[in-house]
């Protein structure tokens, strides 16, 4: 048996002191990595947190999680990664994605899979120093020679094969209904096989709506920030056989009534909206007894890690709580 990382998310939406301390205390804690969302219109800049976090910890991956490739041009990207990887001594994890929050919020739309692409094989030349032809102009940042892990946030099927094609590893949101999770890995696969790959060669990062504490009803009421944000993406993205019929009309009205000014926000208007079929099908949430095993359930299934984001307003305890309740629990074949 081997260990299972576990990763720590977090929505920068408090003071950056205060991001940075959940950096500080995910390190002295175990998690593997730190996850800071990227969504400008209504976090703090991710960049900053993870930059004053890197100063401060020594061991702890460094990601966002995740950066929407529509608002920045693949060479500032590319710059800001290896500034990182240089100051974090190799700790860095670029986490990009087509977009959400960030782009609705702009009143653009997420990257097309074909434009993605494109930006993902340029910044990758340019953090290694080399040249990138980008929309017909050679690009190139001559003072960087390293090699960031690359992990693609995907949902779609197009974009689950793409990952499984060209990504270092695949930070994956489609719900925590082993059904759902299966279609993610059997996309995967398809991606991994297309370009002769093999699946055990990507790092699969599963992201989870996630609270665990000894209080059922506590854990399942402030998880909602969160698991309305996970809701949301596992409805777009995941496909419709997937559902059954009744969790399919919940989610649908759930949708209509999302507000993105609000996203991610526990004292959002939507999280209402969100039932406890919905819920179940979406988060990992209520006692240790309860989320242990599933869990390892989806651990079985091939899953390298989890990545769980801690929305709530005092999220220190339940931080503290995962750790040494469910972490130690879990491991894979």
């Amino acid at each position: 048996m081997e260990p299972v990382e576990f990763h720590l998310g977090i929505l920068p939406n408090k003071p950056v002191s205060q991001c940075v301390k959940l950096g500080q205390l995910a390190e002295e804690l175990g998690y593997a990595g730190f996850w800071v969302a990227d969504s400008h219109s209504v976090f703090r800049d991710a960049y900053m947190v993870l930059a004053n976090t890197a100063v401060v910890t020594n061991r702890i991956l460094l990601a966002a999680g995740v950066t929407p490739t529509p608002t920045r041009h693949p060479a500032a990207l590319a710059n800001a990664w290896a500034t990182l990887q240089e100051l974090s001594n190799g700790r860095a994890v670029m986490g990009l994605g087509v977009g959400d929050s960030a782009v609705s919020n702009l009143g653009l739309k997420p990257e097309r899979l074909a434009v993605f692409e494109e930006k993902l094989k340029t910044m990758r030349a340019l953090i290694k120093g080399q040249c990138a032809d980008y929309q017909g102009r050679e690009l190139r940042m001559a003072w960087a020679k390293f090699d960031v892990p690359i992990v693609m946030a995907c949902s779609g099927p197009k974009s689950l094969q793409m990952g499984g094609r060209l990504a270092d590893g695949i930070l994956f949101q489609v719900g925590s209904d082993p059904a759902f999770v299966r279609y993610a890995l059997d996309n995967i696969q398809k991606g991994a096989d297309a370009a002769g790959r093999k699946i055990e060669d990507i790092n699969l990062i599963m992201r989870v709506a996630c609270l665990v504490d000894d209080d059922r009803e506590l854990a399942r009421e402030a998880v909602k920030g969160y698991a309305a944000v996970a809701a949301g993406t596992t409805y777009m993205t995941v496909s419709r056989e997937y559902f059954d019929d009744d969790l399919y009309e919940d989610l649908t009205r759930f949708k209509a009534g999302y507000d993105y000014t609000e996203h991610g926000s526990s004292g959002a208007k939507h999280r209402e909206l969100l039932t406890d079929r919905i819920l179940d099908a979406i988060a990992i949430t209520g006692t240790p007894e309860e989320t242990i095993p599933r869990f390892q359930q989806i651990a079985d299934m091939g899953v390298n890690g989890f990545c769980w984001t801690a929305g709530m307003p005092e999220p220190e305890p339940f931080v503290r709580g995962f750790a040494a309740t469910v972490m130690p629990a879990i491991s894979r074949p």
